[in-house]
């Protein structure tokens, strides 16, 4: 946002170098992205010599200055009021002026190149004067003009969310002043008797508002008998010093109370504001809803917008003219013959004018942008008083008796806050004086009741974001200055009873992932839709929750898995010449009508009954693996190195055992895919991603995935590590090689093998796998076992016998057969 000095300064002093401003709201919160100086290339220049420009009928001369440069600048002016020797200001080229889109640049006139030109007044920003150039008393050729004239400076501020009261100049004013210690003189917002009449304003307009929710409050006024032509000279200037361009008195009015208070407000002709609605009699109907389907409303550009039943609308009648907070209609505006204006100052729900305004617009608005944080319902009467008086003051005009003022019942107020300095002191980690607290917060426009180290604070009106205690020692913080709070080290909370607490589940698995080889990822909680359907993983029979607002369709839904994401990141990395990658990422996922609502009470407005049941949003963990160069075996391999990081991250941290089921899941190649089982039930999938799906998410190569849910992987926090002194006793590996029926499921056979082993079998680990013809009906399996007595050392011929133990029960419950 643009905030002009100059502007500020007519509601305190400010007189402190622009350095100290500009840090003083830097260190109160507000910050300052960058400070533009009016002219500020600008130069005063003597004039040598002036001398008749023989081809100009309208008083061109040619003008040589010396700019304290090493020789005279040669240009042309038409400025009559200029004689030789007079002092200037000359605007070479490349300077900025105030309210000028483009710098200035070289033109040239009667075949003479003129660089830059002699400024006015009103080109520099200082008066109205235009038709002649502006005389200095003082100053040397050469000096910045900026040394010897009064020239506004420009700052470019970034506020945060939480202050909408500062995206008016009022509210920074009050900011510097507060920080500067000095007083702050606040616009009157009365309509003065003078400019009153005494009919009143419910003769001319009622209102109507049909969706309070979305508008909290609607006021009007009308202003009658007002003569619309340009505005004043000194509000021409305060608005082209922020970027806008005067348009007439009236509309003027309105952006200079919007950059003023930061309430926005629209002025319509009454007159043709009821002639859209159909109305007679002289009285204009207004009502605020939501649009309907099929309308529309043609804009001041002569655009036509399409509306949505989530916009909220204004209507003579029921004709939309206007929506709200974002574009005014071409029938109702106000025009060079317009004689009644009906002003309104509204508050509106911020996320629905948001949504609005990124939709017809792309962009947000300057009304919009306001309305968009939330701004206080207070504001509205200020406004709508303060930009009454304006318009009628500089229209000719007369405000009718009264407002109509619609609201949803009595406004809401925030309650007193009673904060003890001890509080302030225990937030801060800093001594508070109580005084000096209570005079910071009644400068930012807080009232104190101080009764020793105990204050009650009473919230202004337009601070709608301070409602505790911790606000209010947030504000005696940043008023008293971060850097007079020492720096100290943290003192003791409780006892150390153990050497440091247990790491977050997410941790403990990231630390397993990490040493397995795999890199981490961080993708997007939202998706296209698209790409859901595409790769379902764990979500894929859930509905993906849409978004209301989306930024694109690229983003229109929340995940219901992780592997969407997890694929669109490998593409971009195989995409920058990376290769042969193995990501995983650990996140929430959001699955619909899963968690139930909040308990009663823990919404405002009594609105409890009409939310919808909360998304569960399980913790997952999401794995891919990429093969580049396409083999089966080689995909097969990272399959199973996936299966066992499942296993092991399983088995480490919780004790739990991880088995597969096969299954054809969607997204996943036929055969190569399943189902991961832990504890009896499901928790996850893994398998090679259909070739489809690569060409979808525009990978190449083969692709092993898996997902699976880490509270069933790992149901309980993660087990505290035991040291196990390593045997120093042999062990005796033993290979066995059997042929199983083609659909026996090694998860099984493993099973059965650690079963009927016995205590002394360690270990079992599959080697290899082998399939032949298929028709055959059957494969080869190679398993490792590893037997070790835990106290002596063990036989061959006892580790034999276990291993004929296992042969004998993968033959009896596998149909298995042993290979020689």
């Amino acid at each position: 946002m643009r905030i002009s000095l100059r502007w500020l300064r007519d509601y305190a002093a400010l007189d402190a170098p622009l350095s100290t401003l500009v840090q003083a709201l830097i260190d109160t919160g507000t910050e300052v992205d960058d400070v533009h100086r009016d002219a500020e290339k600008a130069v005063v220049a003597r004039v040598l010599e002036l001398r008749p420009e023989p081809k100009s009928k309208h008083g061109v001369r040619h003008a040589l200055i010396d700019a304290g440069r090493e020789a005279p600048v040669h240009l042309m002016t038409g400025a009559p009021n200029v004689s030789v020797g007079d002092l200037v200001v000359w605007a070479p080229e490349g300077t900025r002026l105030p309210g000028w889109d483009q710098p200035v640049g070289v033109k040239t006139m009667f075949g003479v190149e003129s660089p830059g030109f002699l400024c006015s007044a009103v080109e520099l920003g200082l008066g109205d004067d235009a038709a002649g150039l502006l005389l200095l008393d003082r100053g040397v050729p050469g000096q910045p003009a900026s040394e010897v004239l009064d020239l506004d400076a420009v700052l470019e501020v970034e506020v945060t969310p939480n202050r909408p009261d500062c995206l008016g100049h009022v509210g920074i004013a009050r900011e510097l002043s507060a920080a500067l210690a000095e007083a702050l003189d606040e616009p009157s917002t009365a309509v003065p008797e003078a400019l009153e009449s005494v009919s009143p304003v419910d003769n001319r307009v009622s209102v109507r508002v049909e969706d309070p929710a979305g508008c909290p409050r609607f006021m009007v006024r009308v202003i009658e008998d007002v003569d619309v032509g340009p505005s004043p000279g000194w509000m021409q200037r305060r608005l082209r010093a922020v970027g806008l361009t005067p348009i007439n008195n009236v509309v003027d009015a309105t952006n200079f109370v919007m950059l003023e208070l930061a309430q926005p407000l629209h002025a319509f002709d009454l007159e043709r504001f009821r002639e859209a609605g159909g109305g007679g009699g002289g009285h204009a109907r207004m009502t605020v809803r939501r649009a309907r389907e099929g309308e529309s409303i043609l804009d001041l550009g002569g655009r036509e917008h399409r509306l949505v039943e989530r916009d909220l609308v204004v209507c003579s009648d029921e004709r939309v003219v206007s929506v709200a907070g974002v574009i005014g209609g071409a029938d109702t505006g106000v025009v060079a013959d317009t004689r009644t204006v009906l002003l309104e100052a509204a508050t509106w729900d911020g996320p629905s004018i948001r949504a609005t305004s990124r939709r017809i617009l792309a962009k947000p608005t300057d009304a919009s942008t306001r309305f968009s944080r939330g701004l206080s319902d207070t504001l509205p009467p200020l406004a709508v008083d303060r930009c009454a008086a304006l318009i009628a003051e500089l229209g000719g005009g007369r405000v009718l008796r009264g407002t109509v003022d619609e609201h949803r019942g009595a406004l809401p107020r925030i309650p007193p806050i009673e904060v003890t300095t001890a509080t302030l002191e225990r937030i801060l980690g800093s001594p508070v004086d109580p005084s000096e607290a209570a005079t910071a917060l009644a400068r930012l426009g807080f009232t104190v009741e101080q009764e020793g180290g105990t204050l009650r604070i009473g919230v202004p009106h337009f601070r709608r974001d301070v409602r505790i205690a911790e606000d209010i020692a947030e504000e005696v913080g940043r008023s008293l200055g971060y850097a007079r709070i020492p720096a100290t080290l943290p003192g003791r909370r409780r006892p150390a009873d153990e050497l440091a607490p247990h790491p977050p589940l997410e941790e403990a698995v990231r630390d397993v992932l990490a040493g397995a080889g795999l890199d981490e990822a961080i993708t997007y909680a939202f998706t296209a839709r698209d790409a859901a359907a595409r790769l379902g993983g764990l979500g894929g029979e859930r509905t993906p929750i849409a978004l209301r607002n989306p930024l694109s369709e690229e983003w229109s839904v929340m995940r219901t898995s992780l592997l969407p994401g997890l694929c669109g990141a490998l593409a971009t990395n195989l995409n920058r010449g990376l290769g042969d990658l193995a990501l995983f990422e650990i996140g929430r996922a959001y699955w619909e009508g899963e968690r139930t609502a909040p308990p009663p009470g823990s919404t405002p407005d009594g609105a409890d009954s009409a939310l919808p049941p909360l998304p569960e949003e399980p913790l997952l963990l999401g794995m891919v693996s990429q093969s580049g160069d396409g083999r089966a075996d080689t995909v097969a391999a990272r399959l199973r190195h996936l299966q066992s990081v499942l296993a092991f991250t399983g088995h480490d941290l919780a004790g739990v055992r991880m088995t597969i089921e096969p299954e054809q899941i969607r997204g996943l190649r036929p055969g190569r895919s399943g189902r991961i089982v832990a504890g009896g039930r499901p928790v996850g999938v893994l398998g090679e991603l259909d070739p489809e799906v690569l060409d979808g998410f525009g990978l190449r190569g083969r692709v092993a995935v898996a997902e699976v849910r880490l509270d069933g992987l790992v149901p309980a926090a993660p087990r505290t590590p035991t040291f196990a002194q390593p045997s120093n006793l042999p062990a005796v590996q033993l290979d066995l090689s059997v042929t199983v029926p083609a659909e026996a499921r090694m998860g099984t056979a493993l099973e059965i093998a650690t079963e009927a082993g016995g205590p002394l079998l360690e270990s079992i680990e599959d080697l290899d796998e082998y399939v032949g013809d298929p028709a055959g009906g059957r494969k080869g399996w190679t398993f490792r076992l590893t037997f070790r007595a835990p106290e002596r050392t063990l036989t061959r011929a006892e580790a034999q016998t276990g291993l004929e133990a296992v042969a004998a029960a993968l033959v009896t419950r596998l149909g298995a057969e042993v290979r020689r």
